[in-house]
C-alpha cells in the first residue's frame, strides 16, 4: 500500500517523492512518507515535506491543503490483495530546519486503519 501511497502523492505538485530511508534524497521539494505501524490499529503514515528555506508559505499550503487533497479518503488495493483507506488525522508537525538535507520540513499523519 505504501507504494500507491507514494505513486498518488505524485500526481501532485510535487514529483519528489521517495520511502523513507532512501539511500539518497532528491532535490527540493521532495516528499518522504515513512510507515509508522500501530499495534492493533493499523498503520501510520507521516508524510514529511521539504523545501527550501524561504518557501514557508508554500510549505504550509501544501501540507495543509494539496496534501490532505491527495490523500484524505484515498483508498487502493495493497500487494497482498488487501483494499485499505487512508484517512487523516489531525497531527501537523511544526516548520523546522532540516540541516542535513539543507531545507525546511513539516510532517502530516495518515492512517491506514486495520479492517476486521
Amino acid at each position: 500500500m505504501i507504494y500507491k501511497v507514494i505513486e498518488q502523492i505524485k500526481t501532485g505538485s510535487i514529483k519528489n517523492v521517495v520511502l523513507y530511508g532512501a539511500k539518497a534524497l532528491p532535490s527540493p521539494p521532495f516528499v518522504v512518507v515513512k510507515e509508522e505501524p500501530i499495534g492493533g490499529r493499523g498503520t501510520h503514515l507521516r508524510v514529511f515535506t521539504h523545501m527550501l528555506p524561504g518557501q514557508q508559505k508554500f510549505l504550509r499550503t501544501y501540507n495543509r491543503k494539496e496534501l490532505l487533497n491527495l490523500l484524505e479518503d484515498f483508498e487502493a488495493t495493497s500487494d497482498d490483495g488487501n483494499h485499505n483507506i487512508v484517512l487523516t488525522e489531525e497531527s501537523i508537525g511544526p516548520i523546522i530546519l532540516d540541516e542535513e538535507s539543507g531545507t525546511i520540513s513539516t510532517w502530516r499523519l495518515f492512517l491506514i486503519p486495520d479492517l476486521f
